[in-house]
C-alpha cells in the first residue's frame, strides 16, 4: 500500500539505522496520510476498507515505535481491543484512536506564542488597540484544526463512556463522522467559525431521549478534558462551556413532577 511505502526498507541490514527524529517524521507522515485516506473511505460508508487500512498502518508503525514504548504499548493495546469488536464501524474508531494518540504525543498541535516587542524601542507606544485584538471565539479556540482534533478526542471520550449513555442503552448508533461533523458545525455556529449547523434544533434533536443533567454534566467533563489536551486557553474553555451551557434547558429532559396521591392526572 502507498501509505505504508515510508516504512519499506526500515530494517535493512544494509541500511543505517534512523536517527529518532527522522523516524518520528516518518511515522507522522504515515500515520498522517493513513487517517486522511480513512476519514474519506469511512464518510462514504467504507467502514471495513477503514479498519483494514488502519489494522495494516498499525501493524507497519508499532513495530517502530521501540523508541517510545509507552506509546507502542498503548497503540498496540487499542489494536488488540478493535480486533476483538464485532462491528467494522467501532474496530475503525478504536484504531483511529491510536492513530491520533501516535500523531499527538510525537507531533502535538502546535500553539503560536505572541511575538515580543524589541526592549529598546525608542517609538512611542501605540495605544490603539489592534484591529485583531477581538477574534472571534472559533479563532481564540484554534480554528479548524483544533476544534476538529478537541472534537475528534471528545466524541471518542464520550462515546465510551456509560456515564454519558450516548447510545441510550443501544438504541442510538450514531455514526461517529457523522457526529464529529455536527459537532464542529455547531461549535463553528456560535463562536464565529466559517462552518453553519443546519440540523435539528437542540430540542427537537434530543427529543425523547431522556438525557440527565448528570449525563449532560458527564459529557461537558469530556469536552474540558479534550480542550485543556490540546491547550486551549482558560478563557476561552469557560466562553465555551458557557455557551454549551445555554443548551442544557433543550437537551435535559425534566422527569415530570409527580402527582399527589389521590389527585387526577
Amino acid at each position: 500500500m502507498l501509505i505504508l511505502s515510508g516504512a519499506v526498507g526500515l530494517t535493512r541490514a544494509d541500511d543505517k539505522p534512523l536517527d529518532r527524529a527522522e523516524l518520528d517524521k516518518r511515522i507522522v507522515r504515515i500515520v498522517y496520510e493513513s487517517a486522511l485516506l480513512g476519514t474519506e473511505i469511512f464518510n462514504r460508508g467504507g467502514h471495513g476498507e477503514c479498519a483494514r487500512l488502519y489494522q495494516g498502518t498499525l501493524s507497519a508503525v508499532v513495530p517502530m515505535l521501540d523508541h517510545r514504548p509507552k506509546l507502542q504499548t498503548d497503540a498496540q493495546q487499542r489494536l488488540e481491543r478493535a480486533k476483538g469488536l464485532n462491528k467494522a464501524a467501532d474496530a475503525a474508531i478504536e484504531m483511529r484512536a491510536a492513530l491520533d494518540e501516535i500523531q499527538n504525543t510525537i507531533a502535538p498541535p502546535i500553539k503560536k506564542e505572541p511575538a515580543l516587542e524589541p526592549k529598546d524601542t525608542k517609538e512611542p507606544k501605540n495605544t490603539q488597540e489592534p484591529k485583531d485584538a477581538k477574534k472571534v471565539l472559533w479563532d481564540r479556540l484554534g480554528g479548524e484544526s483544533v476544534v476538529k482534533a478537541v472534537v475528534h478526542d471528545f466524541a471518542l471520550a464520550a462515546l465510551e463512556d456509560p456515564k454519558v449513555n450516548f447510545t441510550r442503552g443501544g438504541k442510538y448508533k450514531p455514526s461517529a463522522a457523522a457526529l464529529e461533523k455536527s459537532i464542529v458545525d455547531m461549535i463553528s455556529d456560535v463562536s464565529g467559525g466559517p462552518f453553519k449547523y443546519s440540523g435539528k434544533s437542540m430540542k427537537e434533536a434530543h427529543k425523547g431521549m431522556a438525557i440527565t443533567d448528570a449525563e449532560f454534566d458527564a459529557l461537558a467533563v469530556h469536552l474540558v478534558a479534550s480542550l485543556k489536551k490540546f491547550k486551549v486557553a482558560d478563557p476561552e474553555i469557560a466562553e465555551l462551556v458557557k455557551v454549551v451551557a445555554g443548551t442544557r434547558e433543550a437537551i435535559v429532559e425534566k422527569a415530570p413532577a409527580p402527582t399527589e396521591k389521590g389527585a387526577k392526572p
